[in-house]
């Protein structure tokens, strides 16, 4: 539908955009031979949806709407994904043509994978060794890149702790021991280096900014966009290309370099090996209090945040308070499910 059904439409695609979602529209328009005369609903609307998309374009015949067709497919997943729109006059929609007229288009492949610099890999890893509080933060670049075996190898391998954004849930389970999610605050403000998966620093993280954040925090930025590295907080080291791949070539860099575990009691293991009995090394000591003591840090906020909402939840008084209903809701509801939240209570609360 022309004019009004594009125009609904818009909001959705603006979300779409902004959370990096790919998302093709197909708008019908009015006739071509009617354009500029005041044609029913007749609206410009390549240039109204062109703020909200990667593409926005009308076929120049019947005949080449499978060449646009495709780029705007193209448009919506190579790359950051996004939004296409492509306007379908009513003569389009309406004409028939002659097949061997029509442009050819071949199956479009899928999109070609972007590996990061090896020396920024390695630079990474240099200090994600050398970090007191490392954290890992898994962002929805990594869920939309399928990276969910890839990111669980990672966060097992290193021992490192993680956490998920709103829309990162679910690449690693919030039910790892690894998690810090109900550690948030803290997790954040005291990591002095953060491996940056596939999330933005915006709003949803505070833009990365202190008091929020650490003002020395060091952050490795993984993302697919160029253009998305270093905003509101420059990165120390900028590794561009999919979370998939890249997080891969951590994993292959850590597999081939010297052991390394971020977890203490498996650098015991890994450091010592079968001679248990050898004294540790004061570098390695050091090594190991620094481990127990972050990993301490955020075991006791975990437990302190869990019984401050313990309380909430057996607050009986009235009237019933959001903690308290959730307390409720949550004894009937099975494990395996998608709960869907409306309002900033209720999602701050129920997550």
């Amino acid at each position: 539908m022309s004019g009004p059904g594009l125009v609904h439409a818009l909001a959705g695609m603006a979300n779409a955009q902004a959370n990096c979602w790919p998302l093709l529209v197909i708008a019908g328009a009015s006739d071509t031979y009617q354009e500029g005369t005041g044609a029913f609903q007749e609206t410009n609307q390549v240039e109204l949806a062109r703020p909200y998309c990667k593409y926005s374009a009308r076929p120049s015949s019947v005949e080449r709407i499978p060449f646009f067709v495709e780029k705007a497919i193209k448009s919506t997943i190579y790359g950051r994904p996004g939004v296409a729109y492509i306007d379908m006059p009513g003569d389009f929609i309406a004409k028939r043509v002659a097949e061997n007229t029509v442009e050819k288009v071949p199956k479009l492949p899928s999109p070609p994978k972007i590996f990061a610099d090896p020396a920024g890999v390695a630079k990474a890893i240099e200090l994600l060794r050398g970090a007191s509080n490392p954290l890992i933060i898994v962002g929805k670049g990594a869920a939309y890149a399928q990276a969910e075996h890839e990111v669980l190898k990672l966060v097992e391998s290193t021992g490192l702790p993680f956490l998920p954004t709103p829309m990162g849930k679910g690449v690693v389970s919030d039910e790892h021991p690894q998690c810090v999610a109900p550690a948030r605050s803290k997790a954040l403000q005291s990591a002095d280096v953060i491996l940056l998966l596939g999330a933005r620093l915006n709003w949803i993280l505070h833009f990365g900014k202190a008091p929020r954040f650490s003002p020395d925090v060091k952050i490795i930025q993984v993302d697919i966009a160029p253009e998305e590295i270093h905003t509101n907080i420059h990165a120390a080291v900028a590794l561009v290309g999919d979370i998939k791949s890249v997080v891969g070539q951590i994993n292959a860099s850590l597999a081939t370099a010297k052991p390394w575990k971020f977890n203490p009691s498996s650098a015991v293991s890994q450091k010592e090996g079968k001679k248990k009995k050898r004294k540790p090394t004061r570098k390695f000591t050091l090594f190991l209090c620094v481990c127990v003591q972050w990993w301490k840090e955020l075991h006791n906020k975990i437990a302190a945040n869990k019984q401050s909402s313990d309380e909430l939840f057996n607050d009986h008084s009235l009237p019933m308070n959001y903690y308290r209903a959730f307390a409720e809701i949550k004894k009937l509801l099975p494990k395996d499910i998608i709960l869907a939240s409306e309002g900033a209570n209720t999602m701050d609360i129920g997550r």
